[in-house]
């Protein structure tokens, strides 16, 4: 049956089984298993989050290591939201009919095998392609699959909290993999760093499986075409969808061109990547911190706003106006706020539909995002063409976050009800 956009989502205590209240409160009088679990799925998603981006920061060492022009030199980048935006949404069903274990498990050793295909196929440019395929076939079953573990283990009052960790992990591990390319290649050559790649993932799968379980279901989920046409049809959804589309189009647009952006004012490539490492920094911690405060006040819209305020005010001082220190601690406050919204959008996104749809949820959201993060780079580099200058590409960021403000105004707060133990 079609979700309704204004219903309650809770289980029903009349037809939970009998033993549900003495399985519910062993399990949320086991702290450590729960975090236990989220360490381990974070550890793999933030694994797979920097072989995606090995090759983005060394597009020059890529092209003189196979002769290739620029286009497949940052195809091996590219290829990733161009993936995810076809996956995201059978990935999603996938997830929500077979469960997170299984599937994450299969995609965690598809990624690892495209770790091995890049080491063996260095010296080849199509191994390589074929290696970063399989990597990026692998992203959407382990990123779609946040809010099944999050609700699987931890209270509705808690999720933006969760979910909020893992996002800061991720935010740490997209830093990892914008600046130990480089590094890495120098101190062990191209191969030594496509084999440090290796071992990290290794661990990070075997640390998923031996960290990482799923609570019995109860009943098997099936989602029918008519649920999933419900969630298209859910207006709170697709107003946070379009949010995430315009966030993760922001952060792709401003770490991708803040250096040419930068540039008139006499600011270096080094500086701006400093920059954006204090805006990454920024996200990590607020991601920690302000779903916290969510979590504890059952607030969403309220920070969903002062993110998209502090947005609105801090891009054009950051991009136009402010020198030395005061770059550095705009930038670390654009991300705090602004990035931190990130986790309560993904929470906002399981509050608003059934359990049974919250991967399906997160993958529309995911391809959104990933969607996002194609258009408004491509618009931002199609101002510059018709301007002649990078300059004018700021303001793109400007108007999104202003819309992006219009767009969670009109966000309400879900009533959020809590499991309470006797």
């Amino acid at each position: 049956m079609p979700v309704d956009d204004a219903a309650t989502h809770e289980p029903n205590p009349k037809i939970m089984p009998k033993d549900s209240g003495k399985n519910t409160q062993a399990q949320l009088k086991k702290p450590f298993q729960k975090w236990r679990v989220i360490a381990g799925f974070s550890l793999l998603l933030g694994v797979n989050q920097f072989l995606w981006l090995t090759f983005a920061p060394i597009i020059i060492s890529t092209q003189q290591h196979f002769g290739v022009g620029e286009f497949w030199a940052n195809l091996l980048t590219l290829m990733f939201p161009i993936v995810f935006v076809i996956l995201a949404i059978p990935s999603g069903r996938l997830l929500d009919h077979v469960g997170y274990k299984k599937v994450v498990g299969y995609a965690a050793i598809l990624m690892l095998a495209g770790a091995i295909v890049r080491w063996l196929g260095m010296s080849q440019y199509w191994l390589v392609l074929v290696g970063q395929l399989l990597i990026a076939i692998a992203q959407p079953y382990i990123t779609n699959a946040i809010n099944l573990v999050t609700t699987d283990w931890f209270d509705k009052s808690q999720i933006a909290t969760v979910t909020g960790v893992i996002m800061g992990g991720m935010f740490l591990a997209t830093a990892l993999g914008a600046f130990a390319p480089a590094p890495l290649i120098k101190l062990f050559g191209f191969s030594g760093m496509l084999l440090i790649n290796i071992a990290v993932t290794a661990v990070a799968v075997l640390v998923f499986f031996i960290m990482v379980e799923e609570k019995p279901r109860r009943q098997a989920v099936v989602i029918s075409l008519g649920e999933i046409e419900s969630l298209l049809k859910n207006k709170r959804l697709w107003l946070i969808s379009l949010s995430v589309f315009i966030a993760m189009g922001y952060f792709n647009g401003l770490s991708n061109w803040i250096a040419p952006i930068l540039a008139p004012r006499g600011i270096s490539e080094t500086t701006a990547g400093i920059i954006t490492a204090m805006l990454i920094v920024g996200g990590i911690l607020g991601a920690l911190t302000i779903p916290l405060l969510s979590d504890y006040l059952q607030k969403r819209r309220l920070f969903l706003i002062l993110s998209t305020i502090v947005g609105a005010v801090a891009t054009y001082p950051l991009l136009y106006t402010t020198t030395g220190t005061a770059t550095l601690v705009t930038s670390f406050l654009l991300g705090f706020f602004l990035l931190a919204g990130y986790p309560l959008l993904i929470a906002a996104a399981e509050d608003t539909v059934h359990p049974s749809q919250a991967a399906s949820a997160v993958a529309m959201l995911m391809m959104m995002g990933n969607l996002g993060g194609v258009v408004i780079v491509m618009i931002m580099q199609g101002v510059k063409a018709t301007t002649g200058s990078w300059s004018y590409t700021g303001w793109v960021l400007i108007v999104a976050v202003v819309i992006a403000g219009f767009l969670v105004l009109q966000l309400k707060d879900r009533a959020t009800v809590t499991r309470r133990i006797a």
